[in-house]
């Protein structure tokens, strides 16, 4: 929205991180009012980053009519202070995950899939047909 500043918060260098990385945080994003000593912060937000969402932020963050005003401090001489609280914390969850790539999610098919835990990288379910749909 062109009325409003957006703020994003993103892993910009994840080569040291191994494939299919990924890390659950509960962040904030602050601006600072020069004026009064305080801050417009967001809520905390918990986010998780990984290979494939590597970016997350707020698209309306504050309107450009209340940070381009002057008197209300948070641009001031041209000059606007923003900062970032990060927090990571620790995955509760076990290291699985089930894609459903290219599926129509409006018909339902159930799997059953043996030893989920100890299949291989990817494995891929028989062809199906749901009202006339393969």
């Amino acid at each position: 929205d062109s009325d409003y500043i957006s703020v994003n918060l993103a892993m910009t260098d994840t080569s040291s991180l191994p494939t299919n990385w990924e890390v659950n945080v509960v962040f904030n994003i602050f601006l600072f009012n020069q004026i009064s000593g305080h801050y417009l912060y967001s809520p905390g937000i918990t986010r998780r980053f990984q290979t494939m969402k590597f970016e997350w932020g707020l698209s309306k963050f504050i309107s450009k009519e209340i940070l381009s005003d002057p008197s209300n401090g948070y641009l001031v001489n041209d000059r606007c202070v923003f900062g970032a609280e990060v927090f990571a914390i620790e995955r509760q969850a076990a290291d699985e995950c089930l894609s459903l790539d290219n599926v129509d999610t409006r018909y339902k098919h159930d799997l059953k899939i043996s030893d989920f835990s100890k299949l291989e990288e990817t494995w891929n379910s028989a062809y199906f047909i749901a009202r006339g749909h393969k």
